[in-house]
């Protein structure tokens, strides 16, 4: 398995009240192409910043990391911009959709930014929304879906970009367990078909589906089990 993501010694601060709080401290992590990896750790141990750093929504302070064998730590944002469009699906716990925009809209609107044909948007639109069983719900607006189907939603505007990887904060987070299972099993089903998978959980019973658990405390990778 080729690697897709390899931090090097990656540290992250950020300065809180007059005192530094080491968000990532020394991490060094290669995740594989197709991967399914799952990062735990009580709230504040450095998960969501590790996954945002992976995201390039952050960069560290010190370290390197490569994705897919190249340096992006000092890539301008307009880079960085460009390559998470590109090959990074994000899926929050709090859906992070446009109120006033349709299912449909939503997830059509990364292939907007890229600038992609209408016909080819409708096309790919039309058949991610077909494969998470949104099909008769494309015309109806967030407020107008359950919180499953909004995450749905979601899933599909993360994916319908064919990334290489996608990001996971608390998928399951904001939905109850039945809705939560659907979703994880759309996730692994994503997995499955080649995208790397990246979840962070607070939950045990999620985290341990995963084919690999990274656990984190203080900011740090800790070793791994085998």
């Amino acid at each position: 398995m080729s690697e897709l993501i390899l931090l090097s010694s990656v540290c992250r601060d950020f300065p809180v009240g007059g005192v530094v709080v080491h968000g990532l401290r020394d991490v060094s992590l290669a995740i594989g192409r197709g991967e399914y990896l799952s990062i735990m750790g009580p709230s504040g141990s450095g998960k969501s910043s590790l996954l945002h750093t992976i995201g390039l929504l952050d960069r560290p302070d010190r370290g390197d990391y490569l994705f897919d064998g190249r340096n992006v730590v000092h890539l301008s944002d307009e880079e960085r911009a460009r390559l998470r469009r590109q090959r990074i699906g994000f899926v929050f716990q709090f859906f992070h959709l446009v109120p006033r925009l349709t299912a449909a809209e939503n997830v059509e609107l990364p292939l907007m930014l890229a600038e992609m044909p209408a016909r080819e948007r409708h096309r790919r639109v039309d058949a991610i929304l077909a494969r998470l069983g949104l099909a008769d719900r494309r015309h109806h607006r967030p407020d107008q879906l359950s919180g499953g189907q909004r995450q749905r939603v979601a899933i599909a505007r993360a994916a319908v970009t064919d990334p290489d990887v996608l990001l996971a904060d608390e998928p399951t987070g904001n939905l109850d367990r039945a809705a939560g299972h659907e979703v994880i099993a759309i996730l692994e089903e994503l997995n499955a078909g080649g995208i790397t998978l990246i979840m962070v959980t607070h939950d045990p019973a999620i985290g341990d589906r995963a084919r690999r658990r990274i656990r984190m405390e203080d900011g740090a990778v800790l070793p791994e089990e085998k």
